[in-house]
């Protein structure tokens, strides 16, 4: 916790250091089962970050994928991937590209310890009419604070 400059007894200012921190909980994975799932997405709301940060610190999280999905010769554009985040505060969706993107942002009112529960959504379509497999990227995620 943050906390105003004090003089010792030297007289000197000091101020408490400030902290920010991120643990990555796991990956996410969109399954897709049926025609329907094909035609209109799928979505799943997955814990994937744990989040802290002191009191009174400005905080950002960006996201960014390091390309489009990918499966042997195939791929899905990134962009066909919506991400929102819902478990802090109504947040709107952004579609994954492969620049950094704010997906959530606020003022540490308290000190943050927070699983950070994304919202990760196939919007459906014909860029999902690929042969069946495995798709990947590597979704990068940027957490300042100031």
């Amino acid at each position: 916790m943050a906390q105003p400059a004090m003089p010792d007894e030297n007289y000197n200012f000091y101020t408490a250091p400030t902290s920010i921190g991120v643990t990555l909980l796991g990956n996410p994975a969109l399954t897709f089962v049926t025609i329907n799932d094909y035609t209109n997405g799928v979505q799943v709301n997955h814990s994937t970050l744990q989040l802290n940060v002191s009191l009174g610190l400005s905080w950002s999280l960006q996201i960014h994928a390091t390309d489009d999905l990918r499966y042997n010769t195939y791929s899905i554009p990134v962009s066909s991937i919506g991400v929102q985040s819902v478990s802090l505060g109504s947040r709107p969706e952004i579609f994954l590209s492969t620049t950094n993107q704010t997906l959530a942002s606020g003022l540490a009112t308290s000190l943050l310890n927070a699983v950070m529960v994304i919202r990760y959504r196939a919007i459906g379509g014909s860029n999902f009419l690929k042969p069946a497999g495995l798709y990947t990227t590597t979704i990068v995620f940027t957490y300042t604070a100031l």
